[in-house]
């Protein structure tokens, strides 16, 4: 994945963000998770694959993006991920879903 598809996909990802060379190797790296990657609405009791990457990768970023991380601070994230992954490329994958993942998102009583 490229960091103009990873933009596109989640566009709270600050544009500060887009040339830093850590992102597009974050990009590289988790793409097969990040196409998945979905936002879990606010009433999901059981988060599917998808919510545990966004929660895990794209969270981060998000907290940067409304003002309450420092840039060095999530440089620093995307880094630790990255550098996770290269070391142990499937078992940092598979390390970021719970082994009790829901198979499909489940949303609590009232909820659409």
């Amino acid at each position: 994945m490229t960091i103009e598809e990873l933009a596109a996909l989640f566009p709270e990802i600050p544009a500060d963000l887009h040339g830093e060379p850590v992102l597009a190797e974050f990009a590289e790296a988790f793409g097969p998770q990040l196409a998945i990657a979905e936002k879990p609405s606010a009433c999901v009791v059981e988060q599917a694959a998808g919510n545990e990457f966004y929660m895990k990768l794209v969270n981060p970023i998000g907290i940067y993006a409304i003002g309450l991380a420092k840039r060095d601070m999530v440089l620093d994230q995307l880094r630790a991920l990255v550098e996770g992954f290269r070391a142990d490329p499937e078992g940092f994958a598979s390390s970021l879903l719970p082994t009790d993942v829901a198979p499909a998102q489940v949303k609590g009583p009232g909820c659409e």
